[in-house]
């Protein structure tokens, strides 16, 4: 069995306070993967796995060992992907598509051993509906959360964001664990494991 330090490509505190209830110590060097525009009709999924996967694989390259671990969370509606807002109007725009509305999160992960590169992914789907917002809510809202998919947080104190969900609720917080149990159960499989936390 190879034991690995494990990293996480992700500058997300939501990612590092949940990878905390793992094993294992986690070593944060963030990716410096640009996220590109999804093209028009593009799969929510494909292009969460292919963005995960380009970032644990920038900062597989700028390790000598290391499991790293790269994710990506989207929100899908009416056949659009919204990421992360450029801008409040673009926020309160991504706010006002969802508000009252059942939508779609994703959040792709990739974990690749280096050296090697050896890589698994996988991706976790959960449904979600927003509270429907009044003006003055939307005008505070849109101002906050433009490092987050779809303008929101659903974390935030209070839960003033969702009312009702379908599926694992850390992937709308970004980090799915139950797949990445998955995903860890797979490398292990193959040889490769994180190294314990020291007590």
């Amino acid at each position: 069995m190879t034991h690995l330090s494990f990293i996480l490509a992700s500058a997300s505190p939501r990612r590092r306070r949940l990878i905390k209830s793992f094993p294992f110590a986690a070593k944060v060097i963030v990716s410096r993967v640009r996220e590109p525009r999804p093209r028009p009709g593009e799969s929510p999924r494909r292009y969460a796995l292919e963005l995960a996967e380009k970032k644990a694989r920038e900062v597989a390259r700028r390790v000598d060992r290391g499991l790293v671990l790269g994710a990506d969370t989207v929100v899908h509606l009416g056949g659009r992907i919204l990421g992360k807002p450029s801008s409040a109007g673009h926020a309160r725009r991504m706010l006002e598509t969802l508000t009252g509305r059942w939508h779609e999160v994703h959040t792709a992960l990739c974990l690749v051993a280096a050296p090697g590169g050896r890589a698994w992914t996988a991706a976790a789907l959960t449904k979600v509906r927003m509270r429907r917002f009044t003006e003055e809510q939307l005008d505070r809202w849109s101002k906050k959360n433009h490092d987050k998919a779809g303008a929101y947080a659903a974390q935030a104190a209070g839960n003033p964001f969702v009312v009702d969900h379908r599926g694992d609720f850390d992937n709308i917080v970004g980090l799915p664990r139950r797949t990445l149990r998955e995903l860890l159960r797979s490398a292990e499989r193959e040889g490769f494991k994180p190294t314990s936390r020291q007590k």
